[in-house]
């Protein structure tokens, strides 16, 4: 029987062992028929792929001008404002912004939900996710993978390639994602959507939720710890094993995101040294590592299959250290990425 003799998880594990090539469908293009159906969505798709064109085209002042409380504006793009307090300040304009999402909280879970405001993160553990298997299974079938930003390298600009790494990150289908969804809102306590609305910024439910599948062995470009941007965003994981140390677990610099000033130092630095590979996602090495490491709580997230982890990956994190023979396989998700503006309304009117 082959592959397909063991079944989800196990199936991924085994086709790794036997060098499978897990970049390509198991299924021929003709057996998958996906329909595509205008929505009004595209149009708002449409209208950010213009912001971006003409975004890359500005030169660097009229970015840092123009786009400055946008999410696309990862970080000041001039050494003008990198010599500024610049970052700093619209970083705590997004903390600001993101902390009166606290104010739609009920009394009874204010306490908890703030600590997790706070510290950027939030976990628990799923007793049964025997029935995402099936989910797991198929989507290996019918999504084209992609590699989702872990690159084989370190994002230093030498681009070194680090041997036997491995990342394939596979785009579940709306329909699998209701799945996967419905099956949390019964799975997770009633207050997770305030936890989820407190890292992400702004009020939001898990239906906002989009998924992916991962699969990833040895380091890779997010081995370093490292920012996504400077505006808040919601990411996190279902564990498909058990995961411990050496099993390269989410790893995350515990209030890292609220310190407006540290990060916006780092960002600063990579700009005016030329840094332009890490500057939009910032990298923590040597003794700047050191020093953070010293100044926030790492908290290395490692338990049982069904451990649930979501995190404000504006804050720093890491995939941790992988000294594993398996892949580590891992059901991945986030809410969509909202600007200040965005944010602002969409927390005044809730």
């Amino acid at each position: 029987m082959g592959e397909h003799s063991s079944y989800g998880t196990d199936r991924i594990e085994a086709m790794f062992a036997k060098n499978i090539d897990l970049f390509h469908s198991t299924k021929t293009n003709n057996q998958i028929i996906v329909k595509k159906k205008f929505r009004l969505k595209n149009i708002f798709k449409l209208t950010s792929f213009l912001l971006k064109k003409l975004y890359k085209i500005l030169p660097s002042l009229l970015k840092d001008l123009f786009f400055c409380l946008t999410v696309i504006h990862k970080s000041p793009s001039s050494k003008f404002f990198a010599k500024t307090r610049y970052d700093e300040l619209r970083t705590l304009i997004d903390v600001k912004t993101s902390s009166t999402v606290l104010r739609s909280l009920t009394h009874d879970s204010y306490d908890e939900v703030f600590k997790t405001f706070k510290k950027g993160c939030y976990s628990t553990v799923l007793n049964d996710i025997s029935e995402l298997e099936p989910i797991i299974n198929d989507v290996i079938d019918y999504a084209k993978p992609s590699h989702a930003g872990a690159r084989p390298f370190f994002k230093d600009g030498k681009n070194i390639t680090i041997n036997n790494s491995f990342s394939a990150y596979y785009d579940l289908s709306d329909k699998d994602g209701e799945k996967i969804t419905s099956f949390l809102n019964n799975s997770l306590d009633g207050d997770f959507n305030q936890h989820l609305s407190a890292l992400a910024g702004y009020k939001c439910k898990l239906k906002d939720i989009s998924y992916s599948l991962g699969i990833v062995f040895g380091e890779n470009s997010n081995s370093e710890m490292h920012q996504d941007t400077y505006s808040s965003i919601a990411k996190g994981f279902i564990y498909l094993q058990d995961i411990d140390l050496d099993d390269a677990p989410f790893e995350y610099l515990e209030g890292s995101y609220q310190d407006a000033a540290f990060r916006s130092s780092i960002t600063n630095k990579a700009i005016l040294e030329g840094d332009t590979h890490s500057a939009g996602s910032t990298r923590l090495r040597n003794n700047e590592l050191e020093i953070a490491l010293q100044k926030f709580k790492l908290n290395s997230f490692t338990g049982p299959r069904g451990t649930f982890v979501v995190a404000n990956t504006a804050g720093y994190h890491r995939k941790g250290a992988h000294r594993s023979s398996k892949p580590r396989i891992s059901l991945n998700f986030e809410i969509k990425r909202k600007g200040i503006f965005s944010k602002a309304l969409i927390n005044l009117v809730s």
